[in-house]
């Protein structure tokens, strides 16, 4: 059976597809280890087993070695701590936004260039009223119905 190239067809083919589940990138390099040994096999390049493990071994092992960092990316795209959004909440502060629900006890929901925000103010603010952001707590807006004063360097 081990001789026989549709079961390293087979073992490449499960192998390969078990990358799906278990998400290391390393199952899928003796997947095709398996594939090439059994194209070996199949068009007469090897045919005793111990030297179709020596050669998946070394084709698997190998491959991990020297791809598998180049490959990575590809299953697992690039991380960035940048923001990339259209606002962040420390430059939110001085827009206007409007209230979609009415606030009680402090708290409501606002929204915010298409947003929808938790927002909490002491005023008493309802659905529809013109709200202005003067902080955060957190990623809770923390919003008043006057607009405020602008600072010395002009901001809002």
């Amino acid at each position: 059976m081990l001789a026989e190239p549709w079961f390293w067809m087979i073992l490449g083919a499960l192998l390969i597809l078990s990358e799906f589940f278990l998400t290391g990138v390393i199952a899928m390099f003796f997947g095709i280890g398996a594939l090439l040994v059994g194209l070996a096999t199949a068009v007469g390049l090897l045919s005793e087993p111990p030297e179709q493990i020596v050669l998946f071994a070394l084709l698997s092992l190998g491959s991990l070695l020297f791809a598998r960092e180049r490959i990575k990316v590809w299953f697992r795209g690039n991380v960035t701590d940048e923001w990339s959004g259209d606002k962040d909440l420390i430059s939110a502060r001085g827009q206007r936004g409007s209230a979609v629900s009415d606030f009680r006890d402090g708290l409501g929901k606002v929204r915010l260039s298409g947003t929808d925000w938790k927002a909490e103010s002491d005023d008493s603010i309802v659905s529809g009223d013109t709200v202005w952001v003067i902080g955060h707590r957190g990623i809770t807006l923390l919003v008043t119905r006057e607009k405020p004063l602008a600072d010395s360097s002009g901001k809002q």
